[in-house]
């Protein structure tokens, strides 16, 4: 029988659907406790890929042991007659791609947001976990009360762990040599098929904070390899080149440069490092005049 509304799910009552990817579905739900939660469920089909199964169930793990305000959280995961479930908090906003279709951000509304995204990558990076697809597709805003905004990630279906200790040994999904992530956010090292690193999600997040800013990405190309050679060989455009009007600190410049360097070594170690160099950027790190 197809699962869809009214299903029950290990407890789980499915109400109306939220969304439907690739992947699978999301539906609004209620818990046991009667709590309402979305519950992500892998497409039966797809579950029976082990490779797609694996990454489901690595995306549940990574998030389960992770708790952090900038991220999304996970209550319970499982499977239900063959399907693999993740009951997730339900968030109320959009994904910011989204967000940033509709309209411009104000620049210190833009830096406050890429501080919230920076701070849940540096949770996830101290306790040994490397998201390698950060984009705006995967943040999702929140609406605060007053105007702001609180971007929480989402979508860890490709993360590495790399603290075994705390982990415990894992399989290989990827091999060197296999492309992760979208090239529009791909760090140069990435685009070799190397293996992600901290530092790897370090320029993703540069790209994304440089969006946030800009209103656009570093480089606008109309092919992935294209793309993927820019961001190999091309010097970044400076913001106020691509924005005319907008003002950055030279701290804010000098911090992107960091971040979009070429070369892992060259880049904030982690997002943790990243972090405390935004925070220490004078008020008003961007603004438009």
């Amino acid at each position: 029988m197809a699962i869809g509304t009214g299903s029950v799910v290990d407890g789980y009552t499915l109400g109306a659907p939220l969304g439907e990817g690739s992947a699978g579905r999301v539906f609004r739900a209620i818990a046991p406790s009667g709590a309402v939660v979305a519950l992500k469920l892998l497409d039966l089909e797809l579950s029976k890929h082990a490779v797609i199964k694996a990454r489901f169930e690595r995306e549940a793990r990574a998030l389960n042991g992770l708790d952090h305000p900038h991220l999304i959280r996970i209550h319970d995961y499982g499977t239900f007659e063959g399907t693999p479930y993740l009951a997730m908090e339900l968030l109320e906003g959009r994904p910011l791609d989204e967000l940033l279709l509709e309209r411009p951000l104000a620049p210190e509304l833009a830096f406050e947001l890429g501080i919230g995204i920076v701070a849940g990558l540096a949770h996830a990076h101290a306790h040994g976990v490397l998201h390698r697809d950060l984009k705006p597709e995967n943040v999702f805003v929140q609406a605060l009360p007053g105007g702001g905004l609180h971007p929480k990630l989402i979508d860890f279906g490709l993360a590495r762990f790399t603290n075994e200790e705390r982990w415990g040994s894992q399989e290989t999904l990827t091999e060197d040599g296999t492309l992760l992530g979208t090239p529009d956010y791909m760090a140069p090292e990435q685009g070799f098929g190397k293996r992600a690193t901290s530092a790897s999600d370090v320029y993703s997040a540069g790209v994304v904070l440089y969006e946030l800013l800009a209103l656009r990405t570093p480089f606008v190309r109309s092919s992935r390899s294209a793309m993927i050679r820019a961001h190999l060989l091309e010097p970044v455009p400076k913001i106020p080149l691509v924005r005319p009007g907008l003002v950055v600190q030279p701290q804010l410049e000098a911090l992107l440069e960091k971040a979009l360097a070429k070369k892992a070594q060259d880049r904030f170690e982690d997002a943790g490092e990243m972090l405390r160099a935004m925070q220490a950027i004078p008020v008003p790190a961007a603004r438009y005049v």
